[in-house]
């Protein structure tokens, strides 16, 4: 027993000098040194299994090597293929010279797009598209499933192949666990789809990296003329096991014009960065139609990083530059303290606020974790509002009908963070207020939570709240 205890406080030390060392961020260092007081060994262990942001030495080289690489391609093809910069103004010009400033592209005018929330009706767009491709499909997404819709869009890249059209297909080895080791990968690997398994998953990667860093993104890039961005995963609405959440509501994009060239950068430089092997053809940067009136977009693509949090500095500073409106919609709220106080201060400056989050979510500790923050929110006058009946996926904001922004991140420490997430910046008052009128039907069907009845929870949900708080910045 004696033993035991010394062994138990040596951990401690030790790992009280390596979180400190290592981690910039105080309250996460803190909340893992709670960890680790209380069960020092499975502390220990979690904290090298999860607690850094480890790709592996390989993977990490080969990830900076390639950032260089495409972002001289890009340039070289950007002068070609340059339109006028859009005449951008105001909050919105300043939120784009951020934008760029952290990694995102900059914006493009002349698109044309189409906003969907109905998965049938997007991928049987998708599948339309595949159906006319000539040269080639790229589609990469963190879940597929095997369903009726992921089998319409296998159909289609089945006869895209058999007509010569090359395919490529790359899904998180996590989240696509089952579709990769089923039937439906069989068949496509069988006709010559080339299907990857990002970051794959097994006892040996996590010795050099960490295995809850994961691909998040959602896109598809047809023939380099249409691309899709947004947070449908390639399954039914419904998914597989978690039934009794109702369908899974999402907001995606299709769009055409110059912005294609951007989804196709990530595109290839993922499958780069998963398969060691760039694909080069020029048919992959067709000439793109600029289309007259069309929409102002840019791609904000974000990795792990140790130092940088670029969604996080897009949304602290969207918040920070509204006048009258910001809605927000996000499935996972667990906030850091940026975000709190940038929603805190456009409350309490008359910005009216408004956080969509479903009312049952699928992850209780995520869930209860947000929850927490509640009452500190509404204490200023951030509205909150639970979706019910459903769980509300869409990861969504506008400000002032000015701004939006639609894509495959969560307002989350693990979006902001850990996770390759993709998120579409309109720059459009036109687009801007067509996703600020799907954000008004979440909150037509969204019941208003009151201070009253947020007080009025239970003891237990009470106390499973303030404990899920304080692992926040680990989650």
């Amino acid at each position: 027993m004696h033993g035991l205890l010394v062994a138990e406080w040596v951990v401690r030390l030790v790992m009280f000098a390596v979180v400190v060392a290592r981690k910039r961020s105080v309250p996460t260092a803190l909340a893992w040194l709670a960890v680790i007081a209380f069960v020092p060994f499975v502390g220990a262990v979690a904290y090298f299994l999860l607690g850094e942001i480890r790709l592996g030495r390989n993977r990490s080289a080969r990830y900076h090597d390639l950032v260089g690489a495409l972002a001289e391609s890009a340039a070289l093809r950007a002068q070609f293929t340059r339109h006028p910069a859009p005449p951008l103004r105001g909050a919105v010009r300043r939120i784009a010279d951020l934008a760029q400033a952290v990694g995102a592209g900059e914006p493009r005018s002349g698109n044309r797009v189409e906003l969907h929330d109905d998965a049938a009706i997007l991928f049987e767009r998708l599948a339309g598209d595949i159906h006319s491709a000539r040269h080639h499909c790229h589609l990469e997404f963190y879940i597929a499933d095997d369903d009726d819709v992921s089998r319409m869009v296998v159909d289609a890249l089945l006869r895209a192949r058999r007509r010569g059209v090359a395919c490529r297909v790359l899904l998180d080895a996590a989240g696509s666990r089952a579709f990769l080791k089923g039937p439906l990968t069989r068949r496509l690997r069988e006709a010559g789809v080339d299907v990857v398994a990002m970051l794959p998953v097994s006892a040996l990667r996590a010795a050099v990296a960490r295995l809850d860093v994961r691909n998040h993104r959602k896109l598809c890039v047809i023939d380099g003329r249409a691309g899709y961005v947004g947070s449908h995963n390639l399954t039914d609405p419904i998914y597989p096991g978690k039934e009794a959440f109702g369908d899974w509501m999402d907001a995606s994009v299709r769009v055409e014009g110059p912005l294609v060239y951007d989804l196709q950068e990530v595109f290839l430089h993922d499958w780069a960065f998963n398969t060691g092997a760039p694909p080069a053809d020029e048919h992959f940067f067709p000439p793109v139609r600029h289309h007259e009136g069309g929409a102002v977009l840019s791609l904000l693509p974000t990795a792990p990083t140790v130092d940088r949090a670029p969604l996080l500095d897009v949304i602290v500073q969207t918040l920070q530059l509204a006048d009258e409106r910001c809605v927000l919609t996000t499935p996972y709220f667990v906030p850091d303290d940026a975000v709190l106080a940038a929603l805190r201060s456009a409350a309490l400056r008359g910005v009216e606020v408004v956080l969509v989050v479903p009312k049952h979510g699928d992850h209780p500790v995520t869930q209860a974790a947000g929850r927490s923050h509640y009452g500190y929110l509404m204490d200023v006058g951030v509205q909150i509002r639970e979706y019910p009946g459903a769980l509300l996926h869409a990861k969504t904001l506008t400000m002032d009908r000015r701004f939006g922004m639609v894509g495959s991140a969560n307002l989350d420490v693990r979006s902001f963070l850990l996770n390759f997430e993709l998120a579409l910046l309109i720059h459009d008052d036109d687009l801007a207020s067509q996703l600020h009128y799907l954000q008004a039907e979440y909150l037509e069907r969204a019941e208003v939570l009151t201070p009253a009845r947020w007080r009025g929870r239970g003891v237990i949900r009470r106390a499973g709240d303030s404990l899920a708080k304080l692992v926040t910045p680990i989650l």
